[in-house]
């Protein structure tokens, strides 16, 4: 959560205000650390490496003392857990994209739900959820976007914000992806001059 600092707040919130000065749009974009636990997947990984260190001891062509081979399998076991609970980079590795890519379309469902994104007059609320540990975003368009926005361009806006951490640099490329979607906001519901900020900038749900 290193890059995402107060300078790139900033910068998140000046690319938050392109595009709701040039569309009657209200953009909320929220940054998580985590959608979801993966304690199971952890115990599993864990379980199975401490076997596979066990096996070894049982059939290699050396003698172990007795209690160095459980002491060593438990040290493994616990040492095995710790890192696949707290290391991102591990959890990528052991649980499958599916169930992140799930977790994280829920949470983001929920904080759309949840920070009222929808309560907007025309319905015209997005929001753009990133989860750091499972690397992974989705964009969440309330109805009025979507009865108005082509399957093309709702395409598009789905390619730039959901594919953000694909890149090696993902606060810019989320700033990249903002900036790159305010002509397709603005071709369809163009800025109006009576148009006020119904949504915060800052907003941020806890669930």
């Amino acid at each position: 959560m290193k890059r995402f600092d107060e300078k790139f707040r900033t910068k998140l919130y000046e690319g938050v205000a392109e595009i709701e000065n040039n569309s009657q749009t209200e953009c909320v974009v929220i940054i998580k650390k985590a959608s979801g636990t993966y304690t199971p997947y952890a115990f599993a990984a864990a379980a199975i490496l401490s076997f596979v260190v066990f096996s070894f001891f049982m059939f290699a062509p050396f003698e172990y003392d007795t209690y160095f081979m459980y002491g060593f399998t438990v040290l493994v076991f616990g040492a095995a857990l710790a890192c696949f609970s707290f290391l991102p980079a591990l959890q990528r590795i052991i649980v499958p994209k599916k169930i992140r890519r799930k977790n994280v379309e829920i949470y983001g469902r929920a904080i759309f739900q949840k920070g009222m994104i929808y309560n907007t007059m025309e319905h015209t609320g997005f929001l753009v959820y990133c989860s750091v540990t499972e690397k992974e975003s989705v964009f969440v368009p309330d109805h009025g976007l979507e009865l108005l926005i082509d399957d093309v361009d709702m395409a598009k806006l789905k390619d730039l914000f959901e594919n953000v951490f694909d890149s090696a640099d993902v606060p810019a490329q989320i700033l990249k992806a903002m900036h790159e979607s305010v002509p397709i906001f603005a071709k369809y519901f163009p800025h109006r001059e009576d148009d006020i900020n119904e949504l915060p900038d800052d907003l941020d749900v806890d669930l």
